[in-house]
C-alpha cells in the first residue's frame, strides 16, 4: 500500500514537474557584435514590450522562463529594426541565426536575418511552414518588380509631372497591361494564400496568428473572418488581438470605449457628449488628409438632416499642429462638436488610418457601424434606416 502511494506521488510529481517546465532557449548568432542586448517580442500589430531580453556573449546568449501559451515572437536587436520569426514555447530550444548590419536614412540600425534554424520547437517547424508560403509571394513581388521595372518608373514620372495622358498611353501599352495583369494575379494568389491558410486553422489559435501574421493591418471590413473562428480561437491571445483591430473602440462587450477630451479647459468624456443624443459620429480626421476633408461634405449632409432627430457628430482632430487643426475647422465651417486629440483618444479606438470613423447607439453604447460602413453613402443609408 505504501510502496503505491508512493508511486502516485512520484507521479503526480512528474507531472507537476513537466506542467511546470518552462523554456530554455540557446542561441548562437553570427554578426552581433558582444555586449549586444537582445530580445524576444511577441508578434503583433501593437508595440508589444519584450517578454525577454538577454546580451549576446561569445556570439551566443540564453534565456529561460515560461509562457503561458505558446507565442510567436520577434527576435531583435534592441533599439534596431530587422527581425527573426518563430514560436517560443515550454521546451528545451537551440537557435541559430546569421544576421547582418546597416544603417536606415535616418541613422538607426537594421538587421537582417538569416539562415534561422530552430530545433527542439516543433510549433516552430509547423509556423516556417506557413512563413514560407508568404516568402514564396515575397519572391514573385520581387520578381515582378524587376521585370515591369521600367514601364514602373516611366509611369511614375508621368503621374510627378500630371501628364495624365501619358499615363494613360504607357498604362494601354503592351508592356503595361502585362504589367497590370501580372498585378491582378498576384494580389489573387496572395488572397487565396492567406485565405486557404487560415480557413485551414479556424479552430486554434492558428487562425488568429497566421491572420495577424499575414496581413499588416485589419479593419472593419474583416469582422465576418474573425466570426468564423472557433470560441477557442476567438478566446485567444491573437484571437483578441483580431478582435480589437476588427472591431475598434469596442470594449470586450462590444461597447464603446469611453474617453476624455479637452473642451477649452474643461474635461469631456463621450458618455457626457453623448446625454440627449440618440446616434454619434465619432469622426477621427487631421487637416492635412484629403480623404477626411472629402467626406465632410457628406457628413454635413447626414447632420442637417438629423441633427433635430437626435444625431450628433463628435471630431477628433490627431493633429499634432494645433493651430493647423483650428484653421481647417474654420475652412470646412464645422458645427458639431470639435476637439483635438490630447490623450490618445485615437490609440484608445486602435485608429491607424484617418478618416477614422464610428456609429454609436447612445441607448447601448453600441458601435453600430465603423470604418467604411460608416462613411460616404453607407453612412447616408444607415442613418436613413435608423431615422
Amino acid at each position: 500500500m505504501k510502496k503505491t502511494i508512493l508511486s502516485l506521488i512520484t507521479l503526480l510529481a512528474m507531472a507537476l514537474g513537466a506542467n511546470a517546465q518552462g523554456y530554455s532557449l540557446k542561441a548562437s548568432v553570427e554578426g552581433i557584435a558582444d555586449g549586444t542586448k537582445v530580445v524576444l517580442v511577441p508578434m503583433s500589430h501593437d508595440q508589444e514590450d519584450p517578454i525577454a531580453e538577454a546580451t549576446v556573449s561569445g556570439g551566443k546568449f540564453s534565456i529561460s522562463g515560461s509562457v503561458e501559451f505558446p507565442r510567436a515572437v520577434f527576435l531583435m536587436v534592441k533599439n534596431a529594426y530587422g527581425t527573426a520569426e518563430f514560436m517560443l514555447e515550454n521546451a528545451d530550444i537551440t537557435l541559430s541565426v546569421s544576421a547582418s548590419k546597416e544603417k536606415t536614412r535616418d541613422g538607426s540600425d537594421r538587421y537582417s536575418f538569416s539562415n534561422l534554424k530552430v530545433t527542439g520547437s516543433p510549433l516552430s517547424d509547423r509556423l516556417f511552414t506557413y512563413l514560407a508560403k508568404r516568402d514564396a509571394l515575397d519572391k514573385i513581388y520581387n520578381d515582378n518588380s524587376t521585370r515591369f521595372a521600367d514601364i514602373m518608373d516611366k509611369i511614375h514620372k508621368a503621374r510627378m509631372a500630371n501628364n495624365k495622358n501619358l499615363v494613360d498611353s504607357l498604362s494601354n501599352s503592351e508592356e503595361g497591361k502585362a504589367m497590370a495583369a501580372a498585378e491582378k494575379l498576384f494580389f489573387q494568389t496572395v488572397e487565396k494564400t492567406f485565405t486557404d491558410a487560415i480557413n485551414e486553422n479556424l479552430d486554434t489559435y492558428w487562425g488568429p496568428l497566421l491572420t495577424l501574421n499575414y496581413y499588416s493591418y485589419l479593419t472593419p471590413e474583416q469582422q465576418s473572418l474573425y466570426n468564423s473562428f472557433s470560441d477557442e480561437a476567438k478566446q485567444s491571445w491573437y484571437g483578441k488581438k483580431v478582435k480589437s483591430e476588427v472591431f475598434p473602440g469596442a470594449d470586450d462587450g462590444g461597447k464603446a470605449k469611453d474617453f476624455s477630451v479637452d473642451d477649452n479647459g474643461t474635461a469631456k468624456t463621450l458618455a457626457q457628449l453623448c446625454q440627449g443624443k440618440r446616434y454619434v459620429l465619432v469622426d477621427f480626421w487631421a487637416s492635412w488628409c484629403g480623404p477626411c476633408r472629402r467626406e465632410i461634405p457628406n457628413v454635413k449632409r447626414q447632420y442637417e438632416l438629423y441633427k433635430d432627430k437626435g444625431f450628433e457628430v463628435i471630431s477628433i482632430s490627431i493633429d499634432k499642429n494645433e493651430t493647423a487643426w483650428k484653421k481647417a475647422v474654420e475652412e470646412e465651417k464645422l458645427l458639431w462638436p470639435n476637439f483635438i486629440d490630447k490623450s490618445n483618444v485615437a490609440k484608445t479606438y486602435s485608429v491607424r488610418s484617418v478618416p477614422s470613423m464610428f456609429l454609436i447607439d447612445t441607448a447601448t453604447m453600441d458601435i453600430i457601424a465603423s470604418g467604411e460602413a460608416a462613411r460616404g453613402e453607407n453612412l447616408a443609408k444607415k442613418l436613413a434606416e435608423l431615422f
